[in-house]
């Protein structure tokens, strides 16, 4: 009964840690302040669509519009984000990817940028080594 017990525990411990929460996934949608006035809609509306699916925060500023979209798991990439319908204003309904003007991942930008930071730093450190070498060779 106790080995019985044990095994249980051993395979509920094991699941829990071989389980994985997918985590979120951020994109970062923008928008041309002009394209979106000829469409007459705002990045407001556009939130709206994607509200009821995503968390979602809508920026506008001087600069080009934004909408930070999370997406609670990994299994949506730029292009199925931008291949949804959404609502531009009370008559038209068009793909995403026709009205943002670029999607960006923000989490494959930021392994990107973690990769070129550490190619960066390993030149550096080997620009170092070298330099130290030519110092501590005596000059004739």
């Amino acid at each position: 009964m106790k080995k019985g017990f044990l095994a249980v525990f051993l395979c509920f411990l094991t699941f829990a840690g071989f389980s994985k929460n997918p985590g979120e996934k951020t994109f970062l949608l923008i928008f041309d302040k002009a394209e979106l006035k000829a469409n007459r809609t705002t990045t407001d509306f556009i939130e709206l669509s994607l509200l009821n699916l995503f968390s979602t925060k809508a920026y506008n500023g001087n600069s080009d519009a934004a909408i930070l979209v999370k997406i609670p798991n990994d299994g949506i990439d730029k292009r199925q984000l931008g291949d949804m319908f959404i609502r531009v204003n009370d008559k038209k309904v068009v793909p995403l990817s026709e009205i943002a003007v670029q999607i960006i991942d923000l989490d494959e930008s930021k392994s990107t940028y973690s990769s070129l930071l550490a190619s960066y730093e390993d030149r550096l450190l080997k620009t170092k080594k070298a330099n130290k070498a030519l110092k501590a060779a005596p000059a004739p």
